[in-house]
């Protein structure tokens, strides 16, 4: 009898060495996402593949899959049995809860004894990567007018009037909005004479993104009021997308995909694919700037950007700033201000359109 139970632990033993030692031999693991780019609070469809491929089972697998902060699920653990040549899959969703870039680098597998006493692990890549596009606010509830020129203007107006061109002057007729009226051709001919507008397609959109939010830049970071920013330009640029109105993109945040281009520049055009090129831009920056605000203005005017409206979307206003901007407002026929704080605001050129955030 206690041969047989000697001999019992003996095969045990061998077996149990055999099975640590060949285990992760010929044993196959990937990770798939159903998609790379999703909302915030989308579901993400993550599913695990192992492939066994080898004539001896593997009795205790433990998969451990750990993904960045920032999704619901911070680690994913399961325990698997593996017959020979045997191919499993497993599948969860989990959801993305901030904005941002995320890479899942790797997974860890942890082959286990019969005992418990020892085990062998193995890290396998992955190198994932899932952008979580930033929040898409209520146009019309986002934005509260400051003290224009042209009295309380309706936050779409600015959007509504841009696709018209001035193409003449004609009689005042009492219908059109003061702000319409041509002062100088009034006087010219002593009567009240207002802008005759036409639709082109020539005009368009340059969306200045801000993401500096003070000087010197080594002070602690207001996250909240640079991804207030950046959710108010996915709010603009979407409305600019369904008025069919040109847009393009410049802003000062770190260039990820070049060593020598400081920040983004994206030209006017429309559709799907020019409109989720700059979603990948807006959900994948992070709060580092590649230049100072003022210069991308600067920049922006000095590359002969062809535009006739300018929006500028910051998270305050800073006294280097109020120059840059008045002369960009020198250079487009109409320049939109949205800044999340409204200090320093009102010290813009009267011409300039201002906005708050709510």
């Amino acid at each position: 009898m206690i041969g047989i139970l000697l001999g019992l632990i003996i095969i045990t033993y061998i077996i149990n060495r055999w099975a640590l030692f060949y285990g992760l031999i010929d044993l196959h693991y990937k990770m798939e996402i159903d998609k790379d780019k999703a909302e915030i609070g989308e579901e993400i469809k993550i599913t695990s593949i192992v492939e066994n491929r080898k004539y001896l089972t593997v009795p205790f697998l433990n998969i451990k899959e750990t993904f960045p902060k920032g999704f619901n699920i911070p680690q994913y653990k399961y325990s698997l049995f593996i017959l020979p040549f045997q191919r499993v899959k497993r599948s969860y969703n989990m959801k993305g809860e901030k904005r941002g870039l995320y890479s899942i680098s790797e997974a860890e597998l942890e082959l286990g004894d019969f005992f418990g006493f020892r085990s062998e692990s193995q890290k396998v890549k992955i190198n994932k990567e899932i952008i979580i596009y930033p929040e898409k606010l209520d146009f019309k509830e986002a934005l509260v007018p400051i003290g224009s020129p042209y009295g309380d203007i309706s936050v779409q107006r600015w959007i509504i009037d841009d696709p018209l061109m001035t193409i003449g002057i004609r009689e005042y007729t009492g219908n059109e909005p003061e702000r319409f009226i041509h002062w100088p051709s009034s006087l010219r001919y002593g009567e009240l004479m207002v802008k005759n507008f036409d639709f082109t397609t020539d005009n368009s959109v340059m969306v200045l993104l801000n993401i500096e939010t003070m000087k010197p830049s080594w002070r602690p970071i207001e996250g909240h009021l640079i991804e207030k920013a950046i959710s108010l330009t996915r709010t603009v640029i979407e409305e600019f997308e369904e008025a069919k109105i040109p847009y393009g993109l410049a802003t000062n945040a770190k260039n990820k995909n070049s060593l020598h281009e400081r920040g983004y520049l994206i030209h006017q055009g429309l559709g799907q694919n020019h409109l989720y090129s700059i979603l990948d831009i807006l959900g994948s920056i992070d709060y580092k700037v590649d230049t100072f605000f003022e210069n991308t203005i600067k920049n922006t005017m000095r590359k002969q950007v062809n535009f006739s409206t300018a929006v500028i979307i910051t998270p305050r206003i800073l006294e280097t700033y109020i120059e840059p901007i008045n002369n960009l407002k020198k250079a487009v026929d109409r320049l939109v201000v949205i800044s999340v704080e409204d200090n320093l605001l009102e010290d813009l050129d009267n011409n300039i359109i201002k906005y708050r955030s709510r």
